[in-house]
């Protein structure tokens, strides 16, 4: 399966380079920017947004909270 990236999502402002990371609760997203800013969008069909997130590589911070806190509690021999 192919999947394609577009650096702008329709009715959000800021492209996908311009992301760090991002935090969903809900239909709520919290976005990192380069620039450091913290915006906030809200989008009825959050999965298509978050799709979007994904496909263009913007870590996602819960994810990589859990990878990183099972690594420092079940650390590999």
């Amino acid at each position: 399966m192919t999947t394609t990236t577009t650096s702008y999502f329709s009715g959000f402002e800021h492209g996908a380079a311009q992301i760090q990371k991002f935090l969903q609760t809900q239909k709520t997203f919290t976005l990192v920017l380069s620039e450091g800013k913290i915006v906030h969008y809200r989008m009825e069909d959050d999965m298509h947004f978050r799709n979007w997130l994904i496909n263009n590589h913007i870590e996602d911070m819960r994810e990589s909270f859990y990878k990183n806190y099972s690594a420092l509690v079940f650390p590999s021999a």
